[in-house]
């Protein structure tokens, strides 16, 4: 590979642990409930809200306040909007403290040792996705101008004008270009479709049981991506799954 593009969310950390932290201080009355499933709720209101917030139809305060709420309208636990919004506090303060998995630094040390060109491809508005970028200290190995935030440019994966974008922006070769992400949806078919090369980090492994066509390698765990990621910027690397 000559370039390896990441995701960032759920890819170079995992989203569900400030969020887990961030709740627990915030309603230690309600820590009984189980965090995964709150999780994906809090998700799925949030990528409902998402469009909305970033086309300026919605303040993006809104969508922080509702995806919370919404989520715990599940559970019939309704709270205030001011509660919300210090969730959301806290929430940003959580991330701003993420950090990268060990097995992360000894596979980007290895990709500038090969000369291997890093960039970043996220979704999210610009401001806050370039902070978890610096928590997380990607600059020692990314510089700043190699991140493309979809707020950057108005264009959301799973659509393929912003990989379209990176290719223009960046000169990329398709052929020996590899993108890294956590959603098969948003991340590997997107990405695929813009004939770039993928690695899916498939955290609950659901290739197991479903179609997975669109991967070209697949991880399951940090340690494993990392790995994968060593072997294919060795010189002998490894062949297609």
């Amino acid at each position: 590979m000559q370039a390896i593009i990441f995701d960032v969310d759920d890819t170079l950390y995992h989203r569900q642990d400030p969020f887990s932290l961030a709740f627990d201080r915030q309603f230690p009355n309600l820590s009984g409930l189980d965090h995964s499933r709150l999780f994906k709720s809090f998700l799925k209101y949030g990528n409902a809200l998402f469009e909305d917030a970033m086309a300026g139809r919605i303040p993006m305060e809104e969508m922080y306040r509702k995806r919370i709420q919404l989520a715990l309208a599940e559970y019939q636990a309704t709270i205030t909007n001011q509660a919300a919004l210090d969730f959301q506090a806290a929430y940003l303060w959580e991330q701003e403290h993420i950090r990268l998995h060990p097995s992360y630094r000894e596979m980007l040390d290895c990709c500038l040792a090969h000369s291997i060109f890093l960039a970043i491809i996220t979704n999210g508005p610009s401001r806050h996705q370039r902070m978890k970028y610096r928590a997380l200290g990607l600059p020692r190995w990314i510089p700043e101008e190699s991140v493309i935030a979809s707020g950057d440019i108005g264009i959301n994966k799973p659509n393929v004008g912003i990989f379209h974008a990176a290719e223009e922006k960046w000169r990329l070769d398709l052929s020996r270009t590899l993108y890294v992400g956590d959603s098969y949806e948003h991340d590997i078919l997107s990405a695929k479709s813009a004939g770039w090369h993928t690695l899916w980090l498939d955290r609950n492994r659901r290739s197991l049981t479903e179609n997975h066509g669109a991967a070209d390698y697949i991880a399951f765990t940090e340690e494993e991506l990392g790995a994968c990621i060593k072997e294919l910027v060795s010189p002998n690397p490894p062949a297609r799954i």
